[in-house]
C-alpha cells in the first residue's frame, strides 16, 4: 500500500488524452444497465493487450448484485483495472473503486467516498425473506473479505467502518487503505 499522496502517475495520464479508447465511465446509480454498458466496454478492451484501462467513478452506488457482476468482469479481464473516484463515490460504487488494480486506486482531491454494510429491504412471505437476507449475508461476508484483502484494515476496525457509514475525504480514505493515491 502507498503511504505518500504523490501519484506514480502523472495527472496527463489520467486526463483524457492520447488514449482516450481506453476510459471507460461508471456514472448515476450502479444498475443492472449501467453495468452492462461499463462490462461490454471493459470486455472489449480488457482482451486486447496489457494496456490499463482507467475505470473513472462518480456513483452513489445501487444495487450489490451489479456491482458484484461488474466486479467479477474487472477481476477477469487480463488488462489491469486502474480506477478514479470523481466527486461521490460511494457504496457498491466504493466497493468497485476499492476492487480496482492494487497500487492504482485514485481519487480526485475533492472526493468523497462513503462505505456502508448493505441495505436492503424485502416484503413477502417469509420464505421470500429468508432467502433475501440469506443473500445479502453471503454478499455482505464476500465484500467484508475483498475489503480485508485490498485494504489491509483489521476486521474490527473494517466492521466498525462499515457500521458508521462515514463520508471520507480523499486524504482519509487514502490513509484507511481504500485509495492508493491522490491527484
Amino acid at each position: 500500500m502507498a503511504t505518500s499522496s504523490t501519484s506514480p502517475i502523472t495527472k496527463k495520464a489520467i486526463i483524457p488524452r492520447g488514449r482516450p479508447d481506453r476510459i471507460v465511465q461508471l456514472t448515476g446509480s450502479v444498475t443492472s444497465e449501467s453495468v452492462l454498458r461499463v462490462m461490454h466496454n471493459l470486455l472489449s478492451l480488457g482482451n486486447d493487450g496489457g494496456d490499463p484501462i482507467m475505470l473513472y467513478i462518480c456513483s452513489p452506488g445501487g444495487s450489490v448484485a451489479a456491482g458484484l457482476a461488474l466486479l467479477d468482469v474487472m477481476q477477469h479481464v487480463s488488462a489491469p483495472v486502474f480506477t478514479v473516484a470523481i466527486g461521490l463515490t460511494a457504496s457498491m460504487a466504493a466497493i468497485l473503486l476499492i476492487a480496482g488494480e492494487p497500487g492504482y486506486r485514485y481519487a480526485l482531491p475533492h472526493t468523497r467516498i462513503l462505505l456502508h454494510s448493505i441495505q436492503g429491504h424485502t416484503a413477502g412471505r417469509m420464505e421470500e425473506v429468508e432467502s433475501a437476507m440469506q443473500f445479502h449475508r453471503e454478499c455482505d461476508r464476500e465484500i467484508e473479505e475483498l475489503l480485508l484483502v485490498r485494504t489491509q484494515i483489521p476486521r474490527s476496525r473494517l466492521r466498525r467502518l462499515l457500521r458508521q457509514e462515514r463520508f471520507l475525504s480523499a486524504e482519509q480514505a487514502r490513509k484507511f487503505g481504500l485509495i492508493d493515491w491522490i491527484l
